[in-house]
């Protein structure tokens, strides 16, 4: 792809922003939004094209500045105030990059798209069953972009983040934590830029990928030094089970041939 093609990231968040400011110095032309004008002034400050764009479910702000590009990436995450206008603000942005003349979206998803089965997943074993921690299915949503006739999607299926600033012990510091001995799927937020930049730079649409460091650790050796690292109080352990998935990563690493960063999550709270 030319280094001239206009990227578009709907969130400068714990994802978006540290893509865009990766992307731009690959030589990228990078624009993408914030919700408020604190930020906006912030970011532009630093060099970073910045407007502003949220959701009532309706869109707020300047949707019409976000969607003068090549490539629209999309990584905002559902509120958890208001989880339920998710799917209408997706199918917003969908009808926008549409109408847009838009051709190649990337749309960061979850892999609470898989069933707790306890075996490993792969991209072709995303079911329509309910999220536990939503209440509502992430495959339809995926599909407000990827059944879309006037553009190509590809979609980035993450694990839980860690790194950039997140402390995935905070969630479970000092709570009973179920299942002590079974796996749990990290991705540092290094990989996830990294990720992401090999989609947009080898130019790869139409298909959905798992994004999942490649070691497992348990949960009690995980959280355990998460929390220690972070001065919280370590979780209650339980060995009663608890369901979980393995996530398989295969895919990736063929398609793009990608090397994680931090292929062990355990090793990536070290710093």
């Amino acid at each position: 792809m030319s280094s001239k093609s206009r990227i578009s990231i709907v969130g400068y968040g714990r994802v978006g922003l540290p893509l865009a400011k990766a992307l731009k110095e690959k030589g990228y032309d990078v624009t993408g939004t914030v919700t408020g004008s604190e930020k906006r002034d912030q970011l532009v400050a630093e060099g970073l094209d910045t407007h502003i764009l949220s959701f009532d479910p309706q869109p707020q702000g300047n949707l019409a500045a976000a969607m003068e590009a090549d490539v629209l990436v999309i990584t905002i995450p559902p509120s958890m105030r208001a989880p339920q206008d998710y799917p209408a603000i997706l199918e917003s942005l969908a009808d926008a990059a549409a109408n847009s003349g838009i051709k190649k979206v990337l749309f960061v998803a979850t892999t609470s798209v898989y069933p707790q089965t306890g075996d490993e997943v792969r991209e072709e074993d995303a079911t329509h069953e309910a999220s536990p921690f939503l209440g509502f299915s992430w495959l339809p949503l995926e599909e407000t972009f990827t059944q879309r006739d006037e553009f190509t999607t590809t979609v980035v299926r993450f694990s839980g983040l860690m790194g950039g600033g997140i402390n995935p012990g905070m969630y479970f510091a000092g709570r009973e934590l179920k299942g002590a001995n079974d796996p749990v799927n990290m991705i540092h937020i290094d990989d996830c830029v990294g990720v992401m930049a090999a989609i947009i730079e080898q130019d790869v649409w139409g298909e959905a990928f798992n994004a999942s460091a490649d070691k497992h650790p348990v949960k009690r050796d995980f959280y355990t030094k998460a929390c220690e690292s972070a001065g919280l109080p370590v979780p209650v352990f339980s060995d009663e089970p608890s369901p979980y998935r393995i996530v398989n990563c295969d895919k990736l690493k063929q398609r793009l041939g990608y090397v994680f960063k931090h292929s062990d999550p355990l090793a990536a709270l070290d710093g």
